[in-house]
């Protein structure tokens, strides 16, 4: 008996890890992301003052980072099964850079983004209303 409940235990545990593609794909955003594509735009080393990252805190619905200059922070609401994010009441630093444009393209994209793809273990897609992808990351 105690075999068989091992063996149904375990099937169980194996058919969740299965299942968890679209509904745990949230949990997935989890942790830092690199930018390193705005509207289809290479960020360059040479273009910014530090890396551009989103952090994505899913367990408190929470949103951070830096956009090359200044640092960023806000909520963030995900689902899993639709592909859709939003970002509510973003708040960030504001000093001037002597390399700005990286930053005024990331919060631009920031403010279309509808929908998230993850793509493997270490690329996100973040697109706008109609699907075009507006930002690409890749996990830290």
């Amino acid at each position: 008996m105690k075999k068989v409940l091992t063996a149904v235990c375990a099937v169980a545990a194996l058919a969740s890890c299965g299942t968890s593609g679209k509904v745990g794909s949230v949990y997935r955003l989890g942790g830092e992301w690199n930018i390193v594509k705005v509207n289809g735009h290479e960020i360059k080393e040479a273009d910014v003052e530090k890396a551009p990252f989103i952090g994505f805190n899913v367990a408190e619905s929470r949103i951070y980072g830096s956009t090359s200059c200044n640092n960023l922070m806000g909520g963030m609401t995900a689902d899993g099964k639709t592909g859709k994010i939003s970002f509510g009441h973003m708040g960030s630093t504001r000093m001037m850079c002597a390399k700005m444009d990286v930053e005024q393209k990331v919060l631009d994209a920031l403010n279309s983004v509808e929908k998230f793809k993850l793509v493997g273990d270490n690329k996100l897609e973040l697109a706008d209303k109609s699907g075009k992808t507006v930002m690409e990351l890749k996990k830290k």
